[in-house]
């Protein structure tokens, strides 16, 4: 039986790390750019930690320098940002870009011993905000401008980020500056004249800092109550109506409304601001970040790592290469939610209520900001143009609405498809609290559901589910007697949520820096269960494990050629009643790998083959898994030792770290053939090795534990943990105790003891391998 596979099993060095495209840059690309220009600003620092003043901005520069460096990962105990702290720290600014940049950089270092040069700096800031909301460039400057004001703005947000009391009227006055300054056509100006870019994504940005720190959305407190269909934001019009004047001119290589190239990092720099703050992902139809990326990075100077533009400041490539590295620094920080934008079968526009909370997932990611000690950022996606590779930016997608959900087939199926691939998908009703009934929305969710995963129904989460204390504990009874999350399982993991009420509605109405104006102490209770929930969501979704933003997504497609399998290793799975129906992609899965990575013929058999010789002589080798108790009878054992006999071979894998499955496993090997029992493989064994397949000495070995913190899953490097049988000289049988099979259907499995998707590949191809070629 072994003959068969030599003749289909010549293969080729592998490879397993996926690629969707010819994609023109990666994230490696732009990290080497990142660093070349850290190297730069690093050569360019003054002996006493500073970079050249500017426009007598004593520090301003030098802030800037820092700043950038920060972004791009450098530690507070680099040698490079000692010096500039050092600097930093003895000086005290009066200009407002100065005591902006200065404030930026102590809140992104966050050190407690800066606390008082913040608190400082911020008093200072609102004392030169003039009588319009804005600011000029220090407290006897001509009036104010909207680039002072947006720079004042960002230091007051990080300062309220980090706890400094910041007086809400500041936000409002300037609100009223941004609303009172746009121009007609959508855009602002600098002061006077036509509408620019950056000004445009200074007006944006502006708008949404000051909405997020007063609290005006959708979401209102009326009576001591929630009200989440209170009607639409003010701000929104204006921001929505800015976005679409910077779309409509979108330019990575000019800057819009401006002399050609002048002041394009500084334009660049802003747009920045804009994708991540709206959550954006395409302005225009642009994938701005991956456009701008590439510009960048094709203009960078080869031998010094600089970047170097024109226009006012812009001719010294300190102040260029700092805007650079902030542009691709900030701008690819992790996504860990998004909101999807969907439209109906047969109309022709989003439904009203899509993204009826639109402030909601900013404040989340702020509050996830916190708990995760990182930065990181969210995205809108467009269902009718992203594929399943785009939505797999995103490990968890908020699908929202009132009305009934009618999704066309091939829509539908990209959805499919992305938790297929070990997306998260929340759905969340708007109903209830002056937003009216869910039963339409609620009900096409249920049919979705049913569609995707015909075997298993949405279904309340039970107490003990890790959704409800992956990150803190959360009492659902704190959001509404009658309130509970629903769900559908999918293999190990719960791939659809769904909330019968608005969970964005609550989190807009929360306040990461708990310096509002005093809300009762219930609707605390409740926004704080609302956003713990939102973080539980996310970290069970995703285990705190984030792709970088421009890293490819791996997609298996099972394209195989039924009709054609002659000379084709076909590989079956074994019927039996041990709970087998639960990862039916694994096993194809893991066949696609085998088939794409190595020239090996090879596909899985589409129906479960019973355990009876006859029917297994055709098969060299069976995948038999399971997560339950088994008991085979006298009969199944005999069938099986005739199996055995004549050289097939078992593969057994515990599906999600099943013990009562590797138990029973273990049991019923020994009593079907005693004389060949299992023991455990050592990790210097020729199947453990690239001589058949991978070098599998430095796979991860995940375990996850609740706890009172909530889930915290271990991470070990070491080689994998398989058992296995040999019967006349051959191997005859593998078993991991430990997931291969979640892992190969879905890249997000965190509840099983076992292996990511890529180490779960290599194990299988390689017991395989192996057990072909003996």
């Amino acid at each position: 039986m072994r003959a068969f596979a030599f003749v289909c099993l010549f293969f080729v060095a592998p490879n397993l790390t996926a690629s969707l495209s010819a994609a023109e840059i990666t994230a490696n690309d732009v990290q080497r750019s990142i660093n070349g220009g850290v190297q730069y600003l690093r050569s360019t620092q003054s002996e006493n930690g500073s970079w050249p003043a500017y426009q007598g901005q004593t520090g301003g520069l030098s802030s800037l320098c820092t700043l950038a460096l920060l972004n791009c990962g450098l530690p507070a105990d680099d040698p490079t940002i000692k010096k500039a702290l050092r600097y930093l720290r003895g000086l005290t600014p009066d200009r407002t870009y100065s005591v902006s940049l200065q404030t930026l950089v102590f809140c992104q270092l966050g050190a407690a011993s800066d606390i008082g040069a913040i608190t400082r700096n911020v008093r200072w800031l609102e004392s030169a905000q003039s009588n319009r909301g804005g600011w000029a460039y220090g407290t006897n400057s001509a009036g104010p401008d909207p680039s002072n004001t947006q720079f004042a703005l960002l230091a007051l947000g990080a300062a309220q980020d980090r706890g400094i009391r910041v007086d809400p009227a500041v936000f409002q006055k300037s609100q009223t500056y941004w609303l009172q300054s746009q121009k007609n056509d959508g855009g602002w100006s600098y002061q006077s004249g036509f509408s620019r870019g950056s000004m445009t994504c200074a007006g944006i940005a502006s708008l949404i800092i000051c909405e997020g720190r007063i609290g005006r959305g959708d979401a209102q407190i009326v009576d001591g109550r929630i009200i989440c269909c209170g009607g639409a934001s003010e701000e929104s019009e204006p921001i929505e109506e800015g976005l679409a004047w910077l779309g409509n001119r979108f330019s990575v290589n000019t800057h819009p409304g401006a002399s050609g190239t002048a002041s394009l990092f500084y334009y660049l720099y802003a747009m920045e601001r804009v994708g991540r703050m709206t959550g954006h992902r395409l302005i225009g139809g642009h994938d701005w970040y991956r456009e701008g990326a590439e510009f960048l990075i094709g203009i960078q100077d080869p031998f010094q790592n600089r970047w170097r533009g024109n226009g006012f400041g812009e001719t010294d490539p300190n102040i260029t290469t700092s805007l650079a590295l902030l542009f691709l620094s900030k701008g690819k920080r992790q996504v860990v939610v998004g909101r999807l934008q969907y439209v109906n079968q047969g109309a022709a526009q989003p439904p009203d209520d899509w993204q009826r909370h639109r402030g909601g997932l900013q404040q989340l990611v702020r509050h996830v900001e916190r708990a995760w000690g990182r930065d990181l950022t969210w995205q809108t996606l467009r269902l009718e143009d992203a594929s399943t590779a785009d939505l797999l930016q995103t490990p968890v997608l908020i699908i929202s609405g009132s009305d009934a959900l009618q999704l066309s087939p091939e829509r539908s199926a990209v959805l499919k498809d992305y938790l297929d691939n070990g997306g998260c998908i929340l759905f969340e009703a708007n109903a209830g609290d002056g937003c009216g009934d869910a039963g339409p929305f609620e009900r096409s969710v249920q049919k979705l559901c049913q569609e995707w995963f015909p075997s298993s129904r949405l279904e309340k989460l039970p107490p003990e589910h890790p959704v409800w204390s992956a990150e803190g504990r959360v009492q659902p009874s704190h959001l509404g007697n009658d309130f509970w999350l629903y769900g559908v399982q999918a293999c190990c993991r719960t791939a659809v949520m769904y909330s019968p009420k608005s969970l964005a509605c609550r989190w807009e109405l929360s306040d990461p820096s708990e310096q509002r104006m005093a809300t009762p102490a219930v609707i605390r209770k409740e926004t704080a269960a609302a956003v713990q929930l939102g973080q539980n969501i996310i970290a069970y979704a995703t285990g705190r494990d984030l792709k970088d933003k421009l890293d490819t997504r791996s997609i298996l497609v099972t394209d195989f050629d039924a009709a054609n399998q002659r000379g084709v290793l076909r590989i079956p799975k074994l019927a039996a009643a041990t709970d087998s129906q639960e990862a039916n992609r694994a096993l194809p899965n893991l066949t696609t790998m085998l088939r794409d990575k190595f020239s090996v013929r090879v596909m899985p058999v589409e129906t479960e083959v019973p355990l009876d010789a006859e029917a297994l002589s055709a098969f060299p080798i069976v995948w038999f898994h399971g997560r339950t108790d088994f008991v085979w009878s006298d009969s199944d054992r005999q069938e099986l030792r005739k199996y055995i006999d004549n050289g097939g071979v078992v593969l057994a894998d515990s599906i999600c770290g099943s013990e009562a499955f590797a138990k029973a496993f273990r049991r019923e090997w020994k009593a079907a053939i005693p004389e060949s029992p299992l023991e455990s493989m050592l990790p210097d064994h020729p199947a453990m090795t690239a001589q058949f397949g991978y070098d599998l000495s430095n796979v991860t070995l995940r375990k996850p534990s609740v706890g009172p913190k909530g889930i915290t899953i271990s991470k070990r490097k070491t080689s994998p943990t398989i058992e296995f049988a040999m019967h006349k000289g051959l191997v005859a049988a593998y078993l991991s105790p430990y997931d291969l099979s979640c892992a190969l259907e879905s890249s997000n499995s965190i509840q099983c003891p076992g292996y990511d998707t890529t180490d779960a590949a290599k194990i299988g191809i390689n017991l395989i391998l192996y057990a072909m070629q003996q």
